[in-house]
Parts: structure tokens; C-alpha cells; sequence
């Protein structure tokens, strides 16, 4: 132990990590106190994505009645369409969305939840028009053009996390399913493993789950890598805020795109138990690794405590079990 520890600090130090697949400095699979620390963490991170999963589940589903069944079968067929049938998870997406217009449109749910008119809600954002007004906007692409003109793979690493932000409706853990699909699973960047240590490492930083993307940026490019993947997965965001912030009130309350949108998180309830399941294969290995994923969970939802202390104390408790 006292060894790795030591190893631990010189590759800190050194910036000298070259230990399995993991994210920059703060993964290395070959210590084996990380790798014990990571034993514990993999089954934690089980737990906290049942716990997103039945949080999301409960915006999209307040209140559980006989019409419950229809969004029940919109996730089973998004975790078996990218579970047992391996399709493009865009395509689940889409095809979730189609669901929710065909299920929700007619319900009536939505018929109540009407703005009154009397209340008119407005945006106050600077109109358009003025040169100064696209001038940090230009600039900002300019010096992005210059860094993947320059710099083989930065425009991989940009587009591929714009499409990831662009289809991570929801924000938060939505994007772990898109992050597996096309980070881990296309790209290869990432092991599973790697991946499911990174949303671990993330729970302790502000934005857990796309701060991620920076760590994947890092791994892949570097410094540079970790920028340029960062801009890309917020790009969209901050595009909708510009582009449809005035008329964001109204487009909001439409009925279509109220019922698509439920469509595509219960899409996504699909989806984060796919990613569950593999990492629970993965993780629950043995009884440390079950009574760590237990604890965690009546933590979790049980008692709904901070998952900080939870992380920390896994880690203490993993340097013991392992």
C-alpha cells in the first residue's frame, strides 16, 4: 500500500500516467489501492443512477395511474432497442418522441396545463443587429476554426460532443447513455470500466456528469482536448439560448412539443436502465461489491443524503473490503 500511494504522488507529480485507460492524472488502473478504491466506486455508481433514473422518472410520471402503461412501454423498447437489438441510440431517441406524440397528444393531460391569458411572459434579451453584438461570437469562432485547422482531432472532439449535447434533452444524466453510445462504444476513447470511474470522479465536481466530457477531452487531446470538448457539449445550449430565447415562452407550452419532449425522456428512462444493467454486470461482482451497492441505495433513496459523503466514505470503506 505504502508503495502505491507513493507511485500515486510521483505520477501526480510527473503528469506520467500511463496506467490502463483511464482520465489523465486522477485514474490509475494499475495501483492497486486505485484499483480498490474503484471496486467500491463501480457499485456506487449503480446506485446513483437508479437514483437519477427513478428522479427523472418521477418529473416525467408525478403521479402513477391506469394511463402509466404507456410510458412504460416507450422505456421498455428504448432498453431493448439498445440493449438486445444494438440500434443507434439517435434513432431511439427519435423513435421515443414519435411515441410520446402518438400516446400523449390525444391523453389530455396537457389540456389543463394551458398558460392563463392574462399572463404574458417575456425574455429580455438585446435585439440583434449591431456589429458588437456577434463580435465575441465571431472571435470565438475564429480562434476555434484556427485550433482545428492546426490541430489534428480537435474537430472530431468538438462535433462529436455537440451532437451529444444537441440530444441530451434534459441535461444531467441523460447524457450518460449518449456519452456510452458514441464515446465508449463508436470511438473507443473509453472502456466501460474508464467510463463508469468517471462518472464516479465527476460526483465530486460542479456539473458531475458533463464535466466528463472534459475528462474524456483530456484523455483523447490533452489540455486542448479537454477545452475544445467542453465547448462542444454546452455549444448547443447555449445556440437554443440565442437563437429561440425571446420566443422560449411561447414554445414551451406548445402541446407538440410538451408531448414530444415527454417522449424523449421516457426515451431516456429506457436508455439510463440499459446503462444500469451493464454497469451492475460489471460492478456487482462479488459481496463487497453487492453490501456497498445496498448501502448506497437506502443512502440514496432511502434516506436521501448528500451523495459527497457517500463517495467518501466508499472510498474508505473500499481501501478495507479490497
Amino acid at each position: 500500500m505504502g508503495r502505491d500511494i507513493c507511485t500515486f504522488f510521483v505520477c501526480i507529480a510527473r503528469h506520467d500516467c500511463h496506467y490502463g485507460s483511464g482520465l489523465g492524472v486522477f485514474y490509475l488502473g494499475d495501483l492497486k489501492f486505485v484499483h480498490s478504491i474503484f471496486m467500491g466506486l463501480g457499485a456506487l455508481v449503480v446506485a446513483l443512477l437508479i437514483n437519477a433514473t427513478l428522479i427523472m422518472g418521477k418529473s416525467v410520471f408525478p403521479k402513477i395511474d391506469r394511463s402509466s402503461y404507456k410510458g412504460i412501454i416507450i422505456a421498455a423498447l428504448s432498453f431493448s432497442g439498445i440493449t438486445f437489438l444494438h440500434w443507434n441510440v439517435v434513432y431511439i431517441i427519435l423513435i421515443s418522441g414519435v411515441f410520446g406524440i402518438l400516446f400523449f397528444y390525444f391523453s389530455g393531460e396537457f389540456e389543463q396545463l394551458k398558460m392563463p391569458g392574462h399572463l404574458k411572459v417575456e425574455i429580455d434579451i438585446p435585439k440583434p443587429g449591431r456589429l458588437q453584438n456577434y463580435l465575441p461570437l465571431l472571435l470565438l469562432v475564429c480562434v476555434l476554426a484556427s485550433v482545428f485547422w492546426f490541430i489534428s482531432g480537435t474537430w472530431t472532439i468538438f462535433t462529436t460532443f455537440l451532437k451529444i449535447g444537441a440530444l441530451a434533452f434534459g441535461g444531467g444524466f441523460t447524457a450518460i447513455p449518449l456519452i456510452q453510445h458514441v464515446v465508449v462504444d463508436g470511438m473507443h476513447w473509453l472502456t466501460l470500466t474508464a467510463f463508469r470511474d468517471g462518472i464516479a470522479l465527476g460526483q465530486i465536481t460542479p456539473g458531475p456528469v458533463f464535466i466528463t466530457a472534459t475528462f474524456i477531452g483530456f484523455k483523447v487531446k490533452g489540455i486542448i482536448g479537454a477545452l475544445i470538448a467542453t465547448i462542444g457539449i454546452f455549444t448547443p445550449s447555449l445556440a437554443a439560448i440565442i437563437l429561440v430565447g425571446r420566443a422560449h415562452a411561447k414554445i414551451k407550452n406548445m402541446k407538440i412539443v410538451k408531448v414530444t419532449i415527454k417522449g424523449f425522456l421516457t426515451g431516456f428512462i429506457g436508455l439510463l436502465l440499459a446503462v444500469v444493467y451493464q454497469f451492475g454486470v460489471h460492478s456487482l461482482v462479488s459481496w463487497q461489491t453487492w453490501a456497498i451497492f445496498a448501502i448506497s441505495t437506502l443512502y440514496l433513496i432511502g434516506w436521501k443524503k448528500d451523495a459527497i459523503w457517500l463517495i467518501l466514505g466508499t472510498i474508505c470503506v473500499s481501501l478495507l473490503l479490497f
